[in-house]
């Protein structure tokens, strides 16, 4: 019979471990469905596929998941990567202390490689067994695939480099240890991660039967490519997704109207415009990074060529005078130049003092090689007969710095293609060829050459390439640069706001050879009221912590153990007795006849003694510390057995007294869970900052008087009280008309309109918090903290729980000595009483504040 996990879904362990490490939203998603599978009737055989795209995040998802494991006793897990390269990041990413470690588990695995068999070696003689909720790590064995895969001999060197060595080492014996491969092959919770599960299916013979003969309880598959036909996917995470819900740069197919025409003419040309390309989106990188105190970061160029030779050609091109200008520029990767120079730089290519702008290879660019600033990829038209992979292109597209910032030359992804109009006109699936597939919902090919002839239609109207990414329809945005944005396919950006797949034209000027990109848009800045340059104050941040008293065996009372023990029965067991009736013509039954007692069989005292306290140790709750260890095992197991009534164990009488004792800790702990207090704690937080930054593009707005012209997010001038010379908002008829009474009223002195980054929160549980919309300081001396909320909060529920805890925040601020002479209230304003006020005082009459003035 194949062995199986015996996991039960825990829907609040998957939220607490979701928000240890911080998971996004589809890795959420995953890893509960994951969790879900496992706990019914899967195949052990068949690799359950998690198909998620590419720059979501699948590692975080995997340590996520080792952490569940663990949390559920599940103390083995063997981590199949494709290679060396990607090997090696995982690795780092579990070792604590490691660029790239993933933090979220109090208790990090150990890791176990071809290397290092010293975390193996140290369990098997430690002897010690994962359990349930325990603080035992998993043992995570990271090898490659090639690593597991039978050697051809077993005979010969196990500690060499060679492959042949590598394979040989899990299945030769060990001195300190055994046979690695034997061990796994035998545990019964053994469960095998598979990353780039796409490499390892079923028609990857040699390698599927590599994961196959470690008979593993469970097979895990992480990838961003599926055969439907084959893999059993059980979550899937289109890219599409990705880009709409922007956790990965949205991709944009560029190109020339008439395309590269010439051999070597025409790859200079189209190389010349990638890196005009490059250059303007570098000024993007630049500016962001400066007007948001982030590190510079190279935009880089992917540069892909046809075969080795082509690369060669073309990377002493690009170092020339004519293009980039320097060896180091420029930076060549494939299977002739993977020395340890070529993997530092590689390494390094995200640091602000990289020299690398352009990366050249080959179509096959290996998995694992995760980096952030892919700013543009070119096609080169000798490779024209293969297409570029999904893998290759989804190099590109994690986000440079690591969230979407709303600038389209940051947020996008270039992909520079060789062909002309008329040709990506008559090719039968364009997507395909660069890897893009999956980046629309609807890849109908209609719709395609409908996008491409609207992009060459921009192109013969002279527009040009835009960094904003809310151009109006008739690409001139509030008089910014006239623009084109491209044509977007499967989302309507205009309508919802959401990044799609774009293709757009290389604009042209004439016969020069430079595209004619515009100037970057100015950055402005959001400074200070010059009134109120000088004024500060510091608001009262808000987290709750749980305080739970410790847990102590020793709380239990002496007479509790001793009550307990003394109601183990001594009876004997009863042999149950039937006579076996014929009668003419009927079937064979049995008569009940009166049972028998008969001798229990017999347990030495001391065996007892050692499987109540192994019980004890081994109950989910109960801490695995030396002194916990040490209470059972010289007070409350002896205490328990001095107190039985009868002279000798049976098989009867211990199996009584093993449901007594749990039952006294089961209510110790169910008691101490009732003594579980929520304390708040106040952080005091001094504000506001110096000022802040539009996003690239984005301008000052007038103030408005209706809501039909109010657009959320935008900024508006005009606020004559406001520690701030502009403000955005959420909402009209809650914030902006709020804003609008609070700059008016003759009873404010100050208002601060707080946003979410300004790091402002009450919380109103251990788990949830809010931020407050404004912070109003009145000429009584009151700092009031305020909330415009809709009608439909008058009788929810939540609401209701973040009024009552600023309330008591607010009586809390009198006993604060960092809030001593202060004081503070509170209010919420409901939009019909914020649309019935015409002044602040009229406001508190509607809304009923709290407030410690006394």
């Amino acid at each position: 019979m194949p062995k199986r996990l015996q996991l039960t879904f825990d829907s609040e362990l998957l939220e607490t471990i979701s928000a240890d490490f911080d998971l996004r939203a589809p890795n959420r998603e995953a890893l509960r469905q994951l969790a879900f599978v496992l706990d019914g009737d899967y195949d052990p055989e068949v690799m359950q596929v998690l198909n998620l795209a590419t720059g979501v995040g699948k590692t975080y998802l995997m340590a996520a998941f080792i952490e569940y494991l663990r949390a559920k006793g599940v103390g083995n897990a063997v981590i199949v990567t494709p290679g060396k390269v990607v090997q090696a990041k995982t690795i780092a990413n579990f070792t604590p202390g490691q660029p790239g470690y993933i933090a979220g588990s109090p208790v990090p695995p150990d890791i176990v490689t071809p290397q290092n068999y010293a975390p193996w070696i140290a369990r098997l003689n430690s002897g010690t067994q994962p359990a349930s909720g325990a603080q035992t790590p998993v043992l995570a064995f990271i090898f490659n695939i090639h690593q597991l895969i039978a050697p051809k001999t077993l005979e010969g060197d196990t500690h060499g480099s060679g492959q042949e060595a590598m394979k040989r080492k899990p299945r030769r014996f060990d001195e300190n240890a055994g046979v690695l491969f034997d061990y796994l092959r035998e545990l019964d919770d053994l469960v095998v991660i598979a990353d780039e599960s796409h490499l390892y299916g079923v028609s990857a013979e040699a390698f599927h039967g590599a994961l196959r003969e470690l008979q593993p309880a469970a097979m895990i598959g992480l990838t961003a490519s599926v055969d439907k036909t084959k893999d059993h996917v059980i979550y899937e995470y289109p890219l599409y997704r990705a880009i709409q819900d922007r956790y990965v740069k949205a991709p944009v197919l560029a190109f020339r109207k008439g395309g590269y025409t010439g051999a070597a003419a025409s790859e200079e040309q189209q190389l010349r415009d990638a890196i005009q390309l490059r250059a303007y989106k570098q000024d993007f990188y630049d500016t962001y990074a400066d007007t948001h105190s982030r590190a510079r970061l190279n935009a880089v160029l992917l540069v892909v060529c046809a075969d080795t030779e082509h690369a060669d050609q073309i990377t002493s091109l690009l170092r020339t005078s004519e293009y980039f200008g320097s060896d180091f520029a420029v930076l060549q990767v494939d299977s002739n130049h993977d020395k340890e120079d070529t993997n530092r730089f590689l390494a390094g290519l995200e640091k602000p003092d990289s020299p690398v702008k352009a990366v050249v290879s080959v179509n096959k660019l290996k998995e694992g090689w995760d980096v952030k600033n892919v700013a543009v990829i070119v096609t080169l038209r000798a490779m024209a007969s293969e297409v570029l992979t999904q893998q290759t292109m989804g190099r590109g597209l994690r986000l440079p710095f690591g969230a979407y910032t709303g600038v389209g030359q940051i947020d996008q992804l270039d992909i520079v293609a060789h062909q002309s109009f008329e040709e990506l006109l008559d090719a039968e699936n364009v997507l395909q060829q660069f890897g893009l597939e999956q980046a629309v919902k609807d890849s109908d090919p209609s719709r395609v050459r409908t996008a491409i002839r609207q992009a060459a239609e921009q192109a013969s109207g002279g527009d040009a390439l835009d960094g904003t990414p809310d151009a109006s329809a008739d690409g001139s945005p509030d008089g910014r640069i006239s623009a084109s944005r491209g044509v977007s396919i499967g989302v309507e950006t205009s309508e919802t706001g959401q990044p799609g797949m774009t293709i757009r034209h290389i604009p042209e000027t004439g016969t020069s050879c430079t595209p004619n990109f515009p100037e970057p848009p100015q950055v402005v800045t959001i400074t200070r009221n010059p009134d109120f340059a000088e004024v500060t104050y510091t608001f009262p941040v808000t987290t709750v912590k749980q305080e739970q008293p410790r847990f102590d065996l020793s709380a239990i009372p002496r007479k509790t153990i001793a009550d307990a023990a003394k109601r183990v029965t001594s009876a004997k067991d009863v042999l149950l007795r039937k006579e076996i009736v014929a009668a003419l013509g009927k079937d064979l039954h049995g008569a009940d006849l009166e049972s028998a007692e008969v001798d229990s069989i017999p347990v030495a005292a001391e065996a007892a003694e050692h499987a109540l306290v192994k019980l004890v140790l081994n109950l989910q709750q109960v801490p695995k510390t030396p002194e916990t260890a040490g209470y059972v095992k010289s007070f409350l197991v002896p205490i328990f057995c001095n107190s039985v009534d009868f002279a000798h164990w049976t098989v009867k009488t211990l199996g009584c007294a093993q449901a007594l004792l749990r039952k006294i800790i089961s209510d110790y702990i169910k008691e101490l869970s009732r003594e579980i207090r929520e304390v708040p704690v106040i952080h005091p937080k001094t504000m506001p900052g110096s000022g802040y930054i539009l996003l690239l593009g984005e301008k000052v707005h007038a103030q408005i008087d209706n809501r039909r012209d109010f657009v959320r997010g935008r900024v508006y001038a005009g606020w004559f009280k406001s520690l701030f010379s502009a403000e955005s908002f959420d909402s009209y008829t809650g914030e902006y008309e709020l804003a609008k009474l609070l700059n008016t009223s003759p009873s404010i002195v100050w208002w601060h309109r707080l946003h979410p980054a300004d790091g402002a929160f009450v919380s109103y549980n251990a788990l949830d918090r809010y931020f407050p919309d404004f912070v109003a300081l009145d000429r009584q001396g009151v700092h009031w903290i305020i909330e415009a909320k809709s009608e439909r909060g008058r009788d929810d529920a939540t609401v209701a729980a973040k009024r009552r805890a600023a309330e008591a925040l607010v009586q809390r601020l009198a006993a604060e000595t960092a809030f001593a002479g202060q004081y503070w209230g509170y209010l919420i304003g409901f939009e019909s009483d914020i649309a019935a006020a015409d002044s602040w005082d009229d406001l508190k009459a509607l809304a009923q504040p709290v407030s410690n003035l006394v």
